[in-house]
């Protein structure tokens, strides 16, 4: 007789929602889609099920839970080659080998290629002084990693390491005056005291996020909406 003790509990208490998957309609779209998609995966504690590696223990309950991954893709991968990979597995409704293939095609696409270089552009020629961002400093500098690791994400082939990102960073922001000084201060410091000026993005995000946080708390006080 099947064991089928784990399907019973999986059924009763884990209760996974199909309703939290969005739907993915738009090539251009991936890399968002694909970091939500695994999100709310292990969310629901379901991320062995896209894992090829993963030994399968219950077989029952393994089924059950393809099952569920299958009809989620079947339901919300809209866009015609994702569409078309559900379809093909529909006999084995193998969901890592789905999400493995589907992956390898959008990942290598034109469309997120262009996505790429267009994000590249942005990094390369935006500036925080040039009157364009009407948000804080703070949300500025952690938009800017955002778009270093979409970049890196989306082609690693030509990884932004950290050394070009910290240049990136620092010529956006060379002529915002509570930002500019921050790098060169930081190798001063460093090289005084006698160790590597060499500093990671992180720890340069870090510093320049802190230096940020002061200008717009100050920002915040002496505006219009300070009682």
């Amino acid at each position: 007789m099947t064991n089928n003790k784990g399907l019973m509990d999986w059924n009763k208490l884990v209760k996974p929602s199909a309703r939290d998957f969005k739907p993915y309609r738009k090539a251009n779209n991936w890399v968002d889609y694909k970091e939500v998609f695994m999100i709310t995966l292990e969310a629901q504690n379901l991320t062995h099920l896209v894992d090829p590696s993963y030994v399968v223990v219950d077989e029952d309950l393994h089924q059950a839970q393809q099952k569920f991954l299958y009809k989620v893709f079947k339901d919300n991968m809209l866009h015609h080659e994702a569409k078309s990979i559900v379809k093909f597995h529909a006999k084995t409704k193998d969901t890592a080998l789905i999400w493995q293939k589907t992956c390898k095609t959008y990942d290598e696409s034109m469309s997120t290629s262009l996505n790429g270089d267009a994000i590249l552009g942005w990094l390369t020629s935006s500036r925080l002084d040039d009157g364009k961002w009407n948000r804080s400093q703070g949300a500025y500098i952690t938009f800017c990693v955002d778009k270093i690791d979409k970049f890196n994400e989306m082609c690693p082939d030509s990884e932004i390491n950290d050394m070009q990102g910290v240049r990136m960073l620092q010529n956006s922001i060379a002529n915002v005056p509570n930002q500019a000084n921050v790098l060169i201060l930081y190798r001063q410091t460093k090289t005084s005291a006698g160790l590597p000026d060499k500093i990671t993005l992180r720890q340069f995000v870090s510093l320049l996020v802190q230096q940020a946080q002061v200008y717009d708390n100050g920002r915040i006080f002496s505006g219009r909406n300070y009682r």
